[in-house]
């Protein structure tokens, strides 16, 4: 089963996309914020996906993407955010985000997205 790490700084989203993806059958841990990320990505086992806000303290989704990057190479990144800008999708791109989404999104979009990522990372249902 495909694991998905969900990492937003907005409890009541958080919740909402853990359902949303637990609901469809994958596996699916969540983190407050960038620190509670790093500390679940250093003590898990690895997982296929993350998806992680941009907005957020201390650590942003960019920094996050470097610094998980790092040591999870293969683990695909999905990129939220509520203040779409050009110069975000750009930074999201050269950081190796999978994907870069914005809020609010229609669900199948992020459905598919994740079903693509999921796929190039070489997990399946």
């Amino acid at each position: 089963m495909p694991r998905i790490l969900i990492v937003d700084d907005a409890p009541s989203f958080l919740l909402m996309l853990s359902a949303l993806l637990a609901g469809r059958g994958y596996e699916v841990t969540s983190a407050k914020d960038g620190e509670e990320a790093l500390r679940i990505l250093q003590t898990e086992e690895p997982f296929d996906l993350m998806i992680s806000d941009i907005n957020m303290e201390p650590i942003n989704g960019l920094e996050l993407l470097q610094k998980a990057k790092e040591s999870y190479a293969k683990m695909k990144v999905i990129l939220l955010t509520a203040y779409e800008t050009h110069y975000s999708y750009g930074e999201a791109e050269r950081a190796g985000a999978f994907a870069y989404i914005p809020k609010p999104f229609r669900n199948p979009v992020l459905f598919q997205t994740v079903r693509r990522a999921l796929e190039a990372s070489g997990a399946t249902l």
